[in-house]
């Protein structure tokens, strides 16, 4: 695993033997919050444990544990987020700007 830190903002990247992005995520904290976004994991390396590897090394860059912790999440990554105990607030659409 690498992982980078660079002020409030952490990123952990999961690099497979062949040298291809296994699974990263990235989190940032605020005096009000910690938020955790982009957890992915590749589809030839799902269920390994790999999002919650990623997960954890994000977790372990908090520096306040009274803060809340948000996670920005999709439809597909319910299932993981559900099994270590988050819960849906609100749900979140995404939106994209092309450059066209």
């Amino acid at each position: 695993m690498e992982f980078h830190q660079a002020g409030p903002v952490a990123r952990a990247c999961i690099i497979a033997p062949d040298g291809d992005l296994a699974a990263s995520g990235c989190a940032a904290e605020t005096a009000d919050v910690f938020i955790y976004d982009r957890i992915e994991t590749a589809q030839d390396h799902r269920r390994k444990g790999l999002g919650v590897a990623v997960m954890i090394a994000l977790g372990a860059a908090r520096k306040s544990l009274v803060s809340p912790q948000l996670l920005v999440a999709t439809e597909d990554g319910r299932n993981l987020y559900a099994n270590l105990g988050w819960t849906v607030l609100a749900p979140l659409a995404a939106a994209t700007i092309s450059e066209s």
